[in-house]
């Protein structure tokens, strides 16, 4: 079972129970905490003087703004590059280190997708048509 954030009223009632002098233990039973989420947000308002969740808090991330608007650049500069081709970009010109999932990510914050275009242009309705006739004309010919 993972973790689930104790609420900024928790962690108050968390305070005014300790300062009444009640044990972390019947703290943690009272209002349903586990001891150790008691403990840590005595510890924090001890450090702090503040119940609330300081900003920025989780991991940085590995790849800045500028990065991505340049690797967001190069993809709609040439929309047929490959996520590959992206990552080889990124490796060279940004001197960063990352994978083929991360430039993916990158690329969906923006609205973008990368996958490789087709390089030839796809066959009209008339094209079709001729193709077909030149094939029965072709099964005809065996036939006879």
């Amino acid at each position: 079972m993972g973790r689930k954030a104790v609420s900024i009223d928790t962690k108050k009632g968390i305070i005014l129970l300790r300062d009444t002098r009640m044990f972390q233990h019947e703290i943690s039973k009272k209002l349903n905490v586990s001891r150790h989420g008691v403990r840590q947000t005595i510890r924090k308002f001890n450090r702090l003087h503040t119940t609330s969740t300081k900003p920025g808090a989780g991991r940085h991330s590995k790849v800045t703004r500028r990065q991505k608007r340049a690797s967001k650049l190069q993809q709609l500069r040439d929309d047929t590059l490959s996520l590959n081709d992206l990552v080889r970009y990124v490796q060279t010109s940004l001197n960063l280190n990352i994978s083929r999932q991360t430039v993916s990510r990158v690329l969906h914050e923006f609205g973008l997708v990368s996958y490789v275009s087709p390089r030839k242009p796809k066959i009209t309705h008339q094209q079709r048509c001729y193709r077909l006739f030149w094939s029965w004309d072709l099964v005809f010919y065996y036939v006879q």
